[in-house]
């Protein structure tokens, strides 16, 4: 039988709840699946990929399918650092000549923003109920693309709080969410449309001046695309 080798297993918290996650990096199975997904340069895809691997480097302990874009990029990205280095090399090109530079970015500066920015999740109808609310999980996101903000706004229900019950939503049938939604007073749904817009998320700014053009530039570092193999 050939050996096994040791895998380190590292500790970080996840973006947000705070819930404390063991990683290990990625291996040769988990690489072949980013190169396969980079290749099609699908975003769709890309997600897919990045949601399988956080899932394996994770030991299967955390609901990948329900998790929320940032949290999934902010554990890619961990892992990622963990398995082939906190350095990434860019090519930044100058939106006013198109001249490229080189740049290395510490992944470690990746951040969320200030998290005491999200709007309230418990949205308050009236005395008599509330509406508690989640982010989007990323995969529904990418999954059904094209949807309106309508359905969003649904899947982004969790459940209805009254004295009595909490009611959820994966529990209630589509005719009466919808009947639901749209007897909702116009305030209370641009509640739940602002908190859904308050979702971090995951990137780093960079500023610099074009050594090609002397214009000053700024670019946003973000999505699954920078930091596949």
């Amino acid at each position: 039988m050939l050996p096994k080798i040791d895998t380190p297993v590292y500790d970080t918290t996840l973006a947000l709840s705070g819930e404390t996650v063991k990683y290990r990096p990625f291996l040769v199975k988990e690489e072949k699946i980013l190169m396969l997904a980079s290749v099609g340069e699908d975003y769709k895809e890309m997600v897919q990929a990045c949601a399988q691997v956080v899932d394996n480097c994770t030991f299967e302990t955390l609901d990948v399918e329900n998790m929320p874009m940032f949290q999934l990029q902010d554990l890619f990205v961990k892992i990622r650092m963990a398995s082939i280095g906190e350095e990434q090399d860019f090519n930044l090109v100058c939106g006013n000549c198109e001249g490229t530079i080189n740049y290395s970015l510490d992944l470690n500066e990746m951040g969320a923003g200030d998290l005491s920015d999200i709007a309230d999740s418990n949205i308050e109808v009236n005395d008599n109920f509330i509406i508690k609310m989640k982010f989007p999980s990323a995969l529904k996101v990418v999954q059904e693309e094209g949807k309106t903000d309508i359905d969003t706004i649904i899947h982004c229900i969790e459940s209805i709080v009254t004295e009595e019950e909490e009611q959820f939503i994966k529990d209630v049938k589509r005719e009466d969410i919808d009947d639901f939604i749209n007897d909702l007073p116009l305030d209370v749904f641009e509640k739940m449309r602002d908190f859904i817009r308050s979702m971090p998320v995951l990137q780093k700014l960079i500023e610099y001046k074009c050594p090609h053009c002397d214009e000053d530039q700024t670019v946003n570092i973000n999505g699954y695309e920078h930091f596949f193999a």
